[in-house]
C-alpha cells in the first residue's frame, strides 16, 4: 500500500473527514494571501515597521509563487489522484485545477521561508511550529485525495526557493528598507 492510499483510505475516520476540509479551506492559495494582506494593513495601521516589512516580503513572495504555480499547472497536466485512482476518495470540493504542484503547500512554504529568514527571535519555536504546520498540511492534502506526495514535495520546494530568491533580491536591492538595523 502506498503512502497516498494508506493516508486517504487506511486512516479514514469521521473526525478527520470533518477536520481536513477546514484545514484545506484555511490554507487555500486564495485565502492565505488575503490573511497576509489583512495582517499587513493592520501592521501598517499600528505602525509596526518591522512586522510590516516582513509581511510585505511574504506578500511579494506569495504573488510570485502563485504565478509560477499557475504556470506550472497550465503546462504540466497532472490529474488529481481522486480522478485517476478508483481507490482514492475525495474529501474536499473539487477545484478542477491540475494536481502538480500543490498550491497549498507552495504558498504555505513561501510564507514560512520568509518568516524563518527574517525573524531572528524565537527561531527554535518558530521552526518547530513551522515543521508541525507543514506536516499537518501535507497529511491533510493526502487525506483529502487532492495531491500525490510528489505534488506536495515540489510545491514546498517551489515556495521555499521563490522565498529565498525574494529575500535575497530584497536584501540586495532594498537593503536600507528591509534591513534598517
Amino acid at each position: 500500500m502506498d503512502l497516498l492510499t494508506f493516508i486517504n483510505n487506511g486512516m479514514q475516520n469521521p473526525i478527520l473527514d470533518l477536520v481536513v476540509p477546514i484545514i484545506y479551506k484555511i490554507t487555500d492559495a486564495h485565502v492565505l494571501p488575503i490573511i497576509i494582506l489583512v495582517l499587513l494593513v493592520a501592521a501598517w495601521l499600528l505602525k509596526k515597521e518591522k512586522l510590516k516589512k516582513i509581511l510585505l516580503l511574504c506578500f511579494v513572495s506569495i504573488i510570485i509563487t502563485f504565478g509560477i504555480v499557475l504556470v506550472l499547472k497550465m503546462y504540466h497536466v497532472s490529474p488529481r489522484p481522486y480522478s485517476v485512482l478508483s481507490n482514492i476518495r475525495l474529501v474536499v470540493p473539487d477545484n478542477g485545477l491540475n494536481s502538480f504542484p500543490s498550491g497549498h503547500m507552495s504558498i504555505s512554504m513561501s510564507i514560512i521561508t520568509v518568516l524563518l529568514m527574517k525573524i531572528k527571535e524565537y527561531k527554535l519555536p518558530l521552526t518547530i511550529l513551522s515543521i508541525l504546520y507543514l506536516l499537518i498540511l501535507a497529511f491533510s492534502l493526502l487525506y483529502a485525495g487532492v495531491h500525490y506526495p510528489l505534488d506536495i514535495i515540489v510545491g514546498a520546494t517551489v515556495g521555499g526557493l521563490i522565498s529565498v530568491f525574494t529575500v535575497f533580491v530584497s536584501n540586495k536591492l532594498f537593503y536600507n528598507y528591509f534591513n534598517p538595523e
